[in-house]
C-alpha cells in the first residue's frame, strides 16, 4: 500500500489577483506567500458537465470523483435521455438523478476509499462542515432527499445540512475540523457548555429551526458515540492536539461559519459588507474559533502520531471565507480569509518538509467577485466602467464604487514597503458579486506536482489526488494533446517574445469558450510553462505598457513613466550591466538577426521601448526614427503617419506627423529596406530579403473604441478604410511572424523577435467585448505560429509570453446555479449587483456580442465534450488597468526556467540566458578589479611597484561596481576612457625606470577599484580594463600581481603592481 500523502487546499473562488491583494498587505509587492513558493502553478478550467462556471457543490463533487456533473450535483449525476437531454420528474419538477460512478470505477468519493484503505483522513473547512468543499467528499444528497415542500436554499441538494453533517460524522474521517454547531444539534436543545460563542438554545433557534439545517436527532452525541473527542475552541484543539493518546477529534467552532460573512443581530441580521463590520465593530472571523491554518497544524499533529499513519493520510481543507465574502465584495473580509489560506498553506509546506512524500495541491472551482486592485490616493475611488463612447442618456458610464479598509470610498488599503522602501495606496474593484469562471490557477508542490497538465482541468484534481494517494493511473479527460517542445541541440538560441498587452486567463477562457468549447485547448493552453506574473514597477503596483516593456527589455524595475529612462532622467543599466542598450540591441550588437512586430504603432512601447529611449512614450516620431536607426532587420506594424513628414499624404490616407521634414519611408528604402503595405504585399515579398518594413495602417491596425462607437462610425474591430473606400488590408501579427520567422531564421548567430498584440489592452481598456475577442484569438494564433516553427523548424528557440497587467478585468457570467439559461437576446438592460453597502448596491452593465444596449446579444458558448454549455455575458471591473491576473507562459528552449510564481524582470533573464548562455548574466567581478567590498572601514594597502618602460608612467585607480562599471558604464561602452579619468581619485604610483618601491595606499571599504596606467602620465591616453573589451588586452593579473602594457611590444613590464598586504586602517 501506498504511504504517500495529500493535502488538498481548496480556498474557494480566489485568483492570482486576490493572493495578489494578500501579498501587498503582509509582504509588499517583492515579498513572496506560501501560495506564491509552491513550486508548480496551472491555469485551471473549472467547467461543469451543463454550464461554463464552476459550483461549490458540483465543483467539489468533480475534485472529490473526477466527474464532470451538473451544476446542482452533490454526489449524483443527472440522469439523461437518449437525446442527451436531462430528465424532468414531472410530478416534482426536479431533475432524475442516478449513481455517481467514480472516475477511479468506484461508487465512492477519493476520501471514503481512503478511509476504506485504512488511511488517516481529515476534513478541515472556515464554514459548516457541511459546506460543499468538504462535505463532498464524505457525503451525497439527490434530489429525491429534497423535501417535495421545500423552497429557496432548502429546495436544492446542497442544501441539506444537516443530512450532510450526519453523513459527515458518521464517514469515518479521523479529524473532523469546521463551524455548523445548529447543524449538529436538533431544534430546542441548549448548546454544549464548551461552545462558549453560542449563548442558548433560543439563540440557535433564531437561526434556523428548518429541517434541512436542523438534525432530528444529536450528531455530536452520535460523534463521541463513534469515539470522537469533541471541542469547541482554539484552546481546546490545541489541548487534544498535545494528548498523545487522541487520534479522533471533532471540532465545532462556530454556531454557523467561523467567519462573519452574515452579522446575527436581535433587530435584524446583517450582511457581512466592510460598512457592515466596521459599524458593528464586528471582526471578519469569530475570536474563539482556530484558523484553518491552526485546525491543520493540530491535525497534523494527531495524524502523525496515528498508528496508520504509514499507510499515508488525505487532507482537504476549504476556507470558504474568500468565497462567501468575496459573493458580497467585502474586501476586508476577503483579505483576512486569504490570509488564513496561505497561514494553511505554510503548514502544509512544513508538514511536507518533515514527510517529502507529500503533495501539496490547491485550486478554487470559480472566482468569487472578479477583484481587482489599482493604485489610488489616499482614499478608494471609482472606475469608469463599459462606457459605450456615445454620450447616450440610456445608457451612461457606470462609475464602479471601489473598496478601501472599510468598504466603499474610505481609507485605502496599504501596501507594505517595496524592496526600495516604497509605500503605495491601493484599492480593491470588483466586477460583480456572482461567482464567474474567472482566473483561477492551481498550485501544487512536492510528491508528482510536476505531473500536472499543462492546463488543468478541474477532473485533474483528482486524478493528481488519487494517483498519488493510490499509486493508479487513470484515464485523461480526451481533451486536445500537449505536445512537448523537441530538444534543444545547442547551448544558446532564438527567443521570441509575444506580449498580448491586458490579457488574463480570463480572456483566454473567453475565447476559448467562443471558439472551442470549455474542453478545447488554445495554444496559451499548450504551452509547456506556467508563471503568475508580478507586474509592479519601482514606483506603484500596477505595471504600465511602457514601464513594463522597459522592464522586459532591460531586466530592472523602472519608474511608471519610463521609456528606456530612469527617474533621473539617465539611460536605464540593464540587469547585463550595459547603459541604455536593451536585451534587443544587444542581440543586434551579436551580430543576431532581430525584429519587433506590432498591431499597433511600431512605436507603441511593447515594441518600441526595446530599441528606442525617449524621455515621453508620446514623442512617437522620435521614437519610430530610433527604431528605424536602431539595425533591427524586420520592422512590422502601423504608424504610417509618424514615418511620414507633416504635409504629405500616405497611402492610408492621412497626414505626416513629423516635425522633423524626414520621410522615413524613403530613408528605410534607400538603406536596402523592402516596403510592404498590406497582407498581400506581405506574403509576395522576394526571395532572398533581409530586410523588410511592413506599415499597415495611420497608426493601429485595430480600432480603439468601445464597439458601440466603432458601429457607429462603420468600424469592425480591425480595419479602416484607404481613400478610394476600399478597405484596408492588414496582416494579423500571426500573419506578420509567419513572414518574419523564414527571413530571421537564415541568421547562423540566431535571432529575437518581440512582438505584440496591443488591441487586447487597448480595446480591454475600452471594456470593448467584441473587439478583445477577436484579439485574444488573433494573439492566440500567433502563439500558434511561434509554436509550430519550435516543433517542426527550430527547437533552439524559446517562447515566452506575458502581459504587463490586465486591462479592464474582464468576467464571464451564467446565472448559477439556480437561475434560467440565458437567452439568445435579453430585451431589457442587464446588469449584475456590485459592491453592495449597508445603505445601497450598485448596478454593473453586462456586455453582449454587440456591447451593452438593448436589445442585448449574448455570447454562443461551443459544447464542451459533454453536450451544449448556453449563452453568456460578459461583465468589467472598469476601463483601467489593473495589478490583476496575469500569468506567463513558455515553450521551447529554456522553458523550464519560468517558475510558479515570477517577476517581470525574470523575463529578461530568460531570455538574455536564451540567446547569450545561462553563465551570461553570472555576477563574478571582473578579473583585474581591486575587490574591497569584505571591508566596511577605510582600507590600508600594502603594494610593491617596479617599471621598465621610457614613458614616465603613473598608476591611479577609479571605484567601480562588480562588473567595472563607472558612471553607468561598462569596460567597452562608448565614453568609458573619459569617464575613468574623470573618477581618478588623488593617490597615485609612480617608480622611476627599472626601479621598484613600497607603497601604502589607503582606499575606502566596501567597494571595488579598477587600476588606471596614465601612460608617460597622461590622462587623455590611459590603460584600463577597457582595453580588453575592445580587444587589445593591456592589464594582466596572476594572483595578486598586475601587469600593464604601454606602448605595445607585450611584454607586460612596463609598470607592474604586488599586492602585499590588506588591512583595515585602526
Amino acid at each position: 500500500m501506498s504511504g504517500n500523502h495529500v493535502i488538498f487546499i481548496h480556498p474557494d473562488g480566489s485568483s492570482p489577483s486576490d493572493f495578489g491583494f494578500a501579498r501587498f498587505v503582509t509582504e509588499g509587492p517583492d515579498g513572496r506567500l506560501n501560495w506564491d513558493n509552491l513550486e508548480e502553478a496551472r491555469v485551471y478550467l473549472g467547467h461543469m458537465e451543463d454550464q461554463l462556471t464552476g459550483t461549490s457543490n458540483g465543483g467539489a463533487v468533480t475534485h472529490a470523483t473526477g466527474v464532470k456533473v451538473y451544476a446542482e450535483s452533490f454526489g449524483f449525476e443527472v440522469a439523461r435521455d437518449a437525446d442527451g437531454n436531462a430528465i424532468v420528474d414531472e410530478e416534482t419538477g426536479r431533475f432524475v438523478e442516478e449513481e455517481l460512478t467514480a472516475l477511479s470505477g468506484t461508487n465512492q468519493t477519493i476520501m471514503q476509499e481512503a478511509v476504506a484503505a485504512g488511511k488517516v483522513t481529515a476534513l478541515i473547512n472556515s464554514g459548516v462542515i457541511a459546506e460543499p468543499g468538504t462535505g463532498a467528499f464524505a457525503a451525497e444528497v439527490g434530489q429525491a432527499d429534497v423535501p417535495a415542500d421545500a423552497t429557496g436554499f432548502a429546495a436544492f441538494p446542497r442544501g441539506q445540512f444537516a443530512d450532510i453533517t450526519r453523513q459527515v460524522v458518521e464517514s469515518g474521517v479521523d479529524i473532523i475540523l469546521g463551524g455548523g454547531l445548529v447543524n449538529y444539534l436538533p431544534a430546542g436543545t441548549e448548546p454544549p457548555a464548551g461552545a462558549i460563542y453560542a449563548e442558548s438554545a433560543e439563540q440557535l433557534d433564531s437561526i434556523s429551526t428548518e429541517a434541512n439545517i436542523r438534525p432530528d436527532t444529536n450528531l455530536i452525541e452520535l460523534a463521541e458515540s463513534l469515539g470522537y473527542t469533541v471541542v469547541y475552541t482554539a484552546e481546546e484543539l490545541e489541548a487534544v492536539a498535545a494528548d498523545e493518546s487522541i487520534t479522533k477529534v471533532l471540532g465545532i467552532f462556530a454556531n454557523e461559519d467561523t467567519f462573519n460573512d452574515t452579522i446575527r443581530d436581535p433587530e435584524g441580521d446583517l450582511r457581512g459588507y466592510d460598512e457592515n463590520l466596521a459599524n458593528t465593530n464586528t471582526p471578519p472571523f469569530i475570536p474563539s474559533a482556530p484558523t484553518v491554518g491552526e485546525m491543520l497544524e493540530a491535525s497534523q499533529t494527531i495524524m502523525e502520531r496515528h498508528p496508520n499513519f504509514e499507510n499515508g493520510s488525505y487532507t482537504v481543507l476549504e476556507e470558504e471565507g474568500v468565497d462567501n465574502f468575496g459573493n458580497i465584495n467585502s474586501a476586508s473580509g476577503k483579505l483576512e480569509s486569504l490570509i488564513r489560506t496561505d497561514e494553511a498553506i505554510g503548514v502544509a509546506l512544513d508538514f511536507y518538509e518533515r514527510n517529502p512524500d507529500t503533495l501539496i495541491i490547491t485550486a478554487a472551482d470559480s472566482e468569487a467577485g472578479g477583484l481587482q486592485l489599482d493604485d489610488t490616493d489616499e482614499t478608494a475611488g471609482t472606475s469608469r466602467t463599459n462606457p459605450t463612447g456615445l454620450n447616450l442618456t440610456a445608457a451612461p458610464d457606470f462609475e464602479n464604487p471601489a473598496d478601501g479598509q472599510q468598504g466603499v470610498g474610505t481609507d485605502a488599503f496599504v501596501a507594505e514597503p517595496a524592496d526600495n522602501g516604497n509605500v503605495y495606496n491601493f484599492d480593491v474593484t470588483w466586477a460583480g458579486t456572482p461567482d464567474f469562471a474567472g482566473a483561477v490557477v492551481t498550485k501544487a508542490h512536492g510528491l508528482n506536482a510536476d505531473m500536472l497538465p499543462a492546463t488543468v482541468d478541474n477532473t485533474d484534481i483528482y486524478r493528481a489526488m488519487y494517483e498519488t494517494l493510490f499509486e493508479e493511473d487513470l484515464p485523461d479527460r480526451e481533451v486536445p494533446e500537449f505536445v512537448p517542445a523537441p530538444e534543444p541541440t545547442e547551448e544558446t538560441g532564438n527567443v521570441i517574445f509575444f506580449h498580448p498587452d491586458g490579457t488574463s486567463p480570463t480572456m483566454y477562457g473567453f475565447g476559448r469558450f467562443v471558439s472551442q468549447g470549455p474542453d478545447g485547448r488554445l495554444n496559451y493552453d499548450l504551452m509547456s510553462d506556467s508563471g503568475v506574473y508580478l507586474g509592479h514597477m519601482e514606483d506603484r503596483l500596477v505595471g504600465t505598457s511602457n514601464g513594463g516593456a522597459v522592464t522586459h527589455a532591460t531586466g530592472v524595475k523602472v519608474p511608471s513613466g519610463s521609456f528606456g529612462l530612469d527617474e533621473n532622467g539617465d539611460p536605464v543599466v540593464s540587469a547585463s550591466g550595459r547603459a541604455g542598450v536593451t536585451i534587443l540591441e544587444e542581440a543586434i550588437a551579436a551580430g543576431k538577426a532581430t525584429a519587433v512586430i506590432n498591431s499597433g504603432f511600431i512605436a507603441e512601447p511593447g515594441t518600441g521601448a526595446f530599441l528606442a529611449e525617449v524621455e515621453s512614450r508620446g514623442d512617437v516620431e522620435t521614437i519610430t526614427l530610433q527604431v528605424l536607426e536602431s539595425g533591427v532587420d524586420v520592422i512590422l506594424g502601423g504608424g504610417e503617419i509618424h514615418y511620414l513628414p507633416e504635409g504629405t499624404v500616405g497611402r492610408f490616407g492621412e497626414e505626416g506627423t513629423r516635425e522633423d521634414g524626414r520621410n522615413l519611408i524613403e530613408e528605410a528604402e534607400a538603406d536596402g529596406f523592402t516596403i510592404v503595405y498590406d497582407l498581400d504585399e506581405l506574403q509576395s515579398i522576394p526571395d532572398g530579403t533581409t530586410k523588410l518594413l511592413g506599415i499597415f495602417a495611420a497608426e493601429d491596425t485595430y480600432n480603439d473604441n468601445p464597439e458601440e462607437q466603432n458601429q457607429s462610425l462603420g468600424l469592425d474591430n480591425y480595419g479602416q478604410f484607404l481613400p478610394d473606400g476600399s478597405p484596408t488590408n492588414a496582416p494579423t501579427v500571426a500573419q506578420m511572424l509567419d513572414v518574419a520567422l523564414p527571413i530571421l531564421s537564415e541568421d547562423p548567430d540566431g535571432f529575437m523577435v518581440v512582438a505584440e498584440e496591443e488591441a487586447t489592452d487597448n480595446l480591454g481598456n475600452d471594456n470593448n467585448s467584441r473587439g478583445v475577442l477577436e484579439a485574444v484569438l488573433r494573439a492566440d494564433e500567433t502563439l500558434g505560429v511561434a509554436k509550430d516553427f519550435i516543433q517542426n523548424d527550430d527547437p533552439n528557440t524559446l517562447l515566452v509570453t506575458a502581459a504587463d497587467s490586465e486591462a479592464g478585468g474582464i468576467q464571464v457570467w451564467q446565472p448559477t446555479p439556480f437561475g434560467p439559461p440565458l437567452p439568445e437576446i435579453i430585451d431589457s438592460v442587464a446588469a449584475l449587483p456590485v459592491n453592495p453597502t449597508d445603505t445601497d448596491t450598485a448596478q454593473n452593465p453586462v456586455d453582449g456580442a454587440e456591447g451593452r444596449l438593448v436589445p442585448l446579444t449574448t455570447f454562443e458558448a461551443q459544447p464542451s465534450l459533454d453536450g451544449d454549455m448556453g449563452n453568456f455575458v460578459t461583465t468589467w471591473a472598469g476601463t483601467p488597468d489593473f495589478a490583476g491576473n496575469v500569468v506567463a507562459k513558455a515553450y521551447g528552449m529554456n522553458a523550464d526556467l519560468l517558475s510558479s510564481t515570477i517577476d517581470n524582470t525574470f523575463i529578461y533573464e530568460m531570455m538574455y540566458r536564451t540567446l547569450f548562455g545561462d553563465d551570461a548574466l553570472n555576477g563574478e567581478a571582473t578579473a583585474e578589479l581591486i575587490d574591497l567590498t569584505g571591508f566596511d572601514s577605510d582600507v590600508s594597502v600594502g603594494v610593491s611597484v617596479m617599471r621598465e618602460s621610457a614613458f614616465d608612467n603613473v598608476l591611479k585607480f577609479y571605484e567601480t561596481d562588480i562588473d567595472g562599471r563607472v558612471d553607468g558604464l561598462l569596460p567597452g561602452d562608448t565614453g568609458y576612457e573619459e569617464a575613468a579619468a574623470a573618477n581618478l581619485l588623488d593617490a597615485e604610483l609612480s617608480v622611476d625606470n627599472v626601479g621598484s618601491m613600497d607603497a601604502h595606499l589607503v582606499l575606502a571599504g566596501g567597494t571595488y577599484y579598477a587600476p588606471a596606467l596614465l601612460i608617460n602620465g597622461n590622462e587623455n591616453n590611459l590603460a584600463t580594463i577597457a582595453d580588453a573589451a575592445l580587444g587589445s588586452s593591456r592589464i594582466q593579473r596572476t594572483d595578486n600581481v598586475w601587469s600593464f602594457e604601454d606602448a605595445g611590444d607585450n611584454d607586460f613590464n612596463d609598470f607592474v603592481l604586488t599586492l602585499n598586504s590588506v588591512e583595515p586602517v585602526i
